[in-house]
């Protein structure tokens, strides 16, 4: 298992630098009114939107790389491993 850091985490940009890899939190819902999938993360200002999942995932690899040069120049060559977790609670 490889060490990793959350972005905005103590200690992330030294991470970074040493080439550890950086999580980045990103919230994927469905607008079923708009039929429109979308994509945000306040950690680097993404807000992307696809009808498809395939078409959201090739907009988020997209993007990332030029958030990342713009927001926190110190990361080089992001990698993008996204990961689909099921966080919802039934109230």
């Amino acid at each position: 298992m490889q060490a990793c850091w959350r972005l905005g985490f103590p200690g992330w940009r030294i991470a970074a630098r040493l080439g550890f890899p950086i999580k980045i939190k990103i919230g994927i819902s469905h607008d079923t009114e708009a039929g429109v999938y979308f994509a945000t993360s306040e950690a680097i200002g993404l807000a992307v939107e696809s009808e498809s999942l395939d078409g959201l995932l090739k907009e988020i690899h997209a993007a990332i790389p030029i958030l990342l040069e713009v927001a926190h120049s110190s990361i080089h060559k992001p990698k993008a491993d996204i990961r689909f977790y099921d966080d919802f609670v039934a109230a």
